[in-house]
């Protein structure tokens, strides 16, 4: 059997990671290496990953975010494939048998998840973003349908793409997605295979600090020599995509003034759309709710979710 390398990167991640870790252990297939990248942690994760001995490989480096400690595991590791995890994530049993069993012929693939928490808890991604297969940089370039923690990728095919930007402090894998899907078709498994913890630290619910980092991931993306430079007539689209996640995701935070912002940039960037101005008006009512004092009034139907991420 051919080895997989479970790369995990962490900071501060004890309250969740005697979990995650626990469905790496429970894993059906067995030839498994996980190596842990602590980024700096000050909390017990340390603690609980040295309790563990030979079953994992920690390596420890200061505090330089998640891309740069997904980099260094992926150089430690002796893996054929590289699988990643986050340190709050939940694998299920069967996750990397099927995967390769099914996905193995491609260079790189990704499954369905489901979402643990929040106001979408028990629901499929895929029900919210459509999943493709196959050579999808036109479709990954305008929006990111692939998790982090759903994707099994050959480690020289990684390597070969350059991995993750360093530079980029949050969105630095749908950069790297990008780059990966205009060399090589991507598999799918559309079986959730992955649950998806929402909570109040995930990085990708603090959107006031994302959203700048998803302009910039867009803007390299589309840059001169990078794979979407023949490709610029999809950079408003792209944009407005990013506008409406972080709309939503404002609202169901309750940051309904900035939900606002978002949601009017995104019909700015894509006008001749009819769910951004759908966006925008419930949106703006939501807000005026708020700012009138309005208590108890229904968050935005599943329909405005699902609108915000077409």
């Amino acid at each position: 059997m051919e080895l997989v390398s479970v790369v995990m990167p962490v900071f501060n991640g004890e309250r969740y990671l005697e979990a995650t870790l626990a469905s790496v252990f429970a894993q059906t297939y067995p030839e498994i290496e996980l190596i842990v990248v602590d980024d700096g942690s000050t909390d017990r994760s340390l603690e609980i990953l040295d309790a563990l001995g030979d079953r994992v490989v920690v390596v420890r480096q200061q505090n330089r975010g998640p891309a740069a400690a997904r980099n260094l595991g992926v150089q430690k590791a002796k893996g054929k494939w590289i699988a990643f995890l986050d340190a709050d994530d939940i694998w299920e049993p069967e996750k990397i048998q099927r995967q390769l069993a099914q996905c193995g012929g491609f260079s790189w693939s990704y499954t369905d998840s489901v979402f643990m928490g929040g106001v979408n808890d028990g629901r499929r991604d895929s029900e919210f973003t459509p999943k493709f297969q196959g050579m999808v940089v036109e479709k990954l370039i305008c929006s990111n349908f692939i998790s982090t923690s759903t994707v099994m990728v050959l480690r020289q095919a990684l390597l070969d793409a350059g991995g993750f930007d360093e530079s980029l402090r949050s969105i630095q894998d749908w950069e790297l997605w990008v780059r990966l899907a205009g060399r090589c078709e991507v598999g799918y498994l559309d079986e959730p295979m992955m649950r998806y913890r929402v909570h109040s630290a995930s990085t990708s619910r603090g959107t006031r600090n994302t959203l700048p980092n998803h302009l910039k991931v867009i803007d390299k993306m589309f840059a001169p020599g990078s794979v979407g430079a023949s490709l610029r007539h999809l950079m408003p689209r792209a944009k407005a995509k990013s506008y409406s996640i972080c709309a939503q995701i404002a609202e169901e935070e309750g940051d309904y003034s900035y939900a606002l912002h978002c949601a009017m940039q995104a019909l700015r960037h894509q006008p001749s759309q009819w769910l951004r101005w759908e966006l925008a008006a419930k949106t703006a009512v939501k807000f005026l709710l708020s700012s009138l004092g309005v208590k108890g009034f229904a968050r935005a139907p599943k329909s405005l979710n699902q609108s915000s991420r077409s």
